[in-house]
């Protein structure tokens, strides 16, 4: 069996990833409900021209799962750097979605010469703390509804989370095609 291939960071957390092609490098950085699966279309095309690389945040498995207080932005941040350096990448175009666009604004803001772009979709830093309840709120709601297996009130109370709200907002034809 191939040994998986894990780049360490300087807090010694294991981060999975893969890579095809060659050329200059693409860093893609998944989302929060994601991992580095989801950017296999990506992969695909432009590995066809360029070096890409993916990888699974900390604590989305087959990345290694550290306690509580090893989550933070500047952690991700410092993660999508920690790849670069792992795979002696001076700098690489950086393409993030959501939680992924927001560490690589990051390492974009902190260490601009580690990015030859940035190409960034959804990016937002989490909610306020007045929001923080009604969330936690919806997702207690959300997991007992799991709990009782009802595959269409599961899909409901996802649809109109708090989290996804914003979404209807931003782009209603998205959501729409996300929620039907």
């Amino acid at each position: 069996r191939p040994k998986m291939p894990y780049a360490t960071t300087p807090d010694n957390v294991q981060l999975y990833f893969e890579e095809a092609g060659s050329g200059t490098p693409i860093l893609f950085i998944h989302e929060f409900a994601a991992d580095y699966a989801s950017w296999e279309p990506q992969m695909r095309y432009f590995s066809r021209s360029h070096r890409c690389i993916t990888y699974s945040a900390r604590g989305y498995i087959p990345s290694h799962v550290p306690e509580a207080d090893a989550y933070s932005y500047k952690h991700f941040r410092d993660d999508a750097i920690a790849m670069l350096d792992h795979l002696e990448i001076p700098a690489a175009h950086l393409v993030g979605l959501s939680m992924g666009a927001y560490s690589a604004l990051h390492v974009g803001i902190q260490a601009p010469k580690r990015a030859l772009s940035l190409t960034l979709a959804g990016v937002g830093s989490g909610f306020e703390k007045d929001r923080l309840q009604g969330f936690r709120d919806q997702a207690m709601a959300h997991a007992e509804e799991f709990e009782k297996g009802d595959p269409d009130v599961v899909a409901k109370v996802s649809g109109m989370a708090p989290g996804r709200i914003s979404f209807l907002i931003k782009d209603p034809r998205g959501f729409k095609e996300f929620y039907d």
